[in-house]
């Protein structure tokens, strides 16, 4: 009897994952047409032919902290997104928790992106 239900459980498991995985894929795609709209824009004379190596290298730390806020941006809306819309009370359990995950690592690429926003050139 006991295997009936280790079964069952592990088929509703199943369908649950499959589920949740088809829904974040549905958001992270309407997502990633949002930011196709977004341009990252990098201070200077895109004319010049000889770019300074070091403002090279600051203008790429700088598009990494705008790219890996973004790409958390993302995840957060998408976890979030998926936490309302869900019938599941799984698939909520399980977008709180990556909400819960990534929380703290989102708050200090926030940071990093409003300090980056404050500079000036």
């Amino acid at each position: 009897m006991q295997d009936n239900f280790s079964i069952r459980s592990w088929k509703n498991e199943k369908l649950y994952k499959e589920e949740y995985d088809a829904a974040a894929a549905k958001v992270k795609e309407q997502d990633e047409l949002e930011a196709d709209d977004i341009e990252l824009e990098i201070p200077g004379d895109e004319s010049t032919a000889t770019v300074d190596k070091a403002v090279q290298a600051k203008a790429s730390k700088q598009d990494q902290i705008i790219k890996d806020f973004q790409r958390l941006q993302a995840q957060m809306k998408t976890h979030l997104e998926l936490y309302k819309t869900s019938e599941s009370e799984k698939n909520k359990k399980t977008a709180l928790q990556m909400l819960t995950k990534l929380t703290p690592e989102f708050q200090a690429a926030k940071e990093k992106y409003e300090k980056l926003k404050r500079v000036k050139i």
